[in-house]
């Protein structure tokens, strides 16, 4: 399943690649300068304020609105709205037999029907309390969660740049960089979600970031683009490989406690394939502090816990298909929450090579339950 998100990701991020070539094909595109004549005005209904932004042919900005809604059965929905346009992605999380499994779906919203009929299809209304209606043929009622938190915003930058088009067809280069910056919708103006949004974008910037200052925050975006775009053409008339980087948020959980976010990240800059993995963050909501597995885990070198790790990993694949078990650590371990209990995840290359991809094991609530220190227990309540 991990391996038909990813093949999904990877063909949106081509199409997108795709029309910015085909539109661009014959103009000479080396300029990064803003246009006087671009600009990208955000409505004053949608939740942020009409600012009008300066934007080279280049460049795209994109805000979405992150609704997270969840299930009795514990299974949940990321529903980005994009600001300005009936484009809807809709991220379905659900479970079989132990095991977190994701359908994305790209379409459209019209007076809140969402409609897919693919063969996965999504149907039903989203309203101020949540969606109801069909996914893979099943009845489904989603609500919004239980928490301080209403949802969150994101704004995403892409610069496409390709070779100047004298070259032959086969030594033209593209440029595809696209990142994001997230936020927690925060119209109390709370301390803590200041902190944790703060933290958040930490490996963007360091300053406070306000969605209604759009033109700071496409300052900083595309500044983080350049080194990466002056490695790729170095000097006039000279392109290197080609180069595509992604990033993208989502919301694993949210509680009246805690908050759980992921963040998606793909960089290709040339060689057989590129890489990819998800960094996740667990967020107290009583102080906005970001949790580590050692903060809630009782012992994280408990040796009973670490075999029940290591079974469930070797009920995935067999021992060949990873470095070496015997030597597992749970120490610093990425992690994330959902309402089904706490997962532990390991990137490519940190405990099984790229063709294994990342692994994953799930700890229901009453498995993990033993192990966590008494302040933790009810962090899925």
């Amino acid at each position: 399943m991990k391996k038909i998100i990813f093949k999904i990701l990877i063909l949106i991020m081509i199409s997108i690649i795709i029309s910015c070539s085909n539109e661009n094909s014959g103009t000479k595109k080396e300029n990064i300068q803003l246009s006087e004549n671009e600009r990208l005005e955000i409505n004053e209904n949608s939740g942020t304020k009409k600012e009008n932004i300066q934007l080279s042919e280049n460049e795209k900005l994109e805000i979405f609105d992150i609704r997270y809604l969840t299930s009795e059965n514990g299974e949940y929905l990321n529903i980005l709205l994009k600001e300005n346009s009936k484009s809807v992605f809709v991220d379905y999380i659900f479970y079989e037999n132990q095991s977190i499994n994701t359908f994305i779906f790209d379409t459209e919203i019209n007076e809140g029907y969402i409609g897919d009929y693919g063969t996965n299809y999504i149907a039903g209304n989203l309203s101020d309390a949540g969606f109801s209606g069909k996914i893979k043929g099943r009845e489904v009622n989603f609500v919004n969660a239980k928490s301080p938190l209403s949802g969150a915003k994101v704004v995403r930058y892409t610069y496409t740049n390709i070779s100047t088009t004298n070259a032959s067809e086969e030594d033209i280069t593209t440029f595809e960089y696209s990142s994001s910056i997230f936020l927690f919708n925060n119209d109390s103006k709370s301390a803590i979600i200041d902190k944790i949004n703060l933290d958040i974008n930490s490996e963007i910037t360091d300053a406070k970031l306000d969605i209604n200052k759009l033109s700071d925050i496409k300052n900083i975006l595309s500044n983080n683009m350049l080194p990466f775009y002056n490695d790729w053409r170095p000097g006039e008339g000279e392109y290197g490989y080609n180069y595509y980087s992604i990033s993208e948020y989502g919301i694993d959980y949210l509680s009246e406690k805690i908050a759980s976010i992921n963040k998606y990240f793909y960089e290709y800059t040339g060689g057989a394939h590129g890489l990819h993995g998800k960094i996740y963050k667990v967020y107290s909501l009583s102080n906005g502090e970001r949790l580590k597995i050692e903060d809630i885990l009782i012992d994280v070198n408990n040796l009973d816990l670490i075999n029940k790790v290591k079974e469930k990993l070797l009920s995935i694949a067999d021992e060949e298909s990873y470095f070496n078990l015997d030597g597992l650590s749970l120490q610093e371990n990425n992690f994330y929450i959902t309402s089904k209990g706490l997962t532990f995840t390991w990137g490519i290359y940190e405990i099984a090579p790229y063709a294994t991809g990342d692994s994953e094991v799930l700890f229901s609530i009453d498995e993990i339950m033993p192990y966590l220190k008494d302040e933790y227990k009810s962090i899925f309540e």
